[in-house]
């Protein structure tokens, strides 16, 4: 399998009534076990917070498998984002150790 760059893709994502842009770069390191970049963006300038970040920032690599496994990246960009606003509403058992994206 040969990891090419390939176009990133930018959407709009809306949770809790907060907009946030999102930029997902397929394939962003080369190797063994291929990584997808997202990236998520207060699409306000200067940046305001949004729902995954005080700061209006937000990255976030995740395994290409994971990502081609879930429906659409959107999809995929949606459970990251809920499972990080979980996590910083603070730990559970189910929480464990990694975020439970499906």
């Amino acid at each position: 399998m040969t990891n090419t760059k390939q176009p990133e893709t930018v959407f709009t994502l809306t949770i809790d009534a907060q907009e946030m842009s999102v930029r997902y770069q397929p394939n962003w390191t080369r190797g063994i076990a291929p990584y997808g970049f997202l990236q998520f963006r207060s699409p306000c300038e200067p940046r305001r917070r949004i729902p995954v970040s005080e700061t209006g920032y937000r990255s976030y690599f995740a395994p290409m498998h994971e990502i081609e496994a879930a429906p659409s990246v959107e999809e995929y960009a949606r459970a990251v984002a809920l499972a990080i606003m979980a996590r910083a509403s603070g730990p559970t058992a189910e929480d464990a150790d990694q975020l439970p994206l499906f």
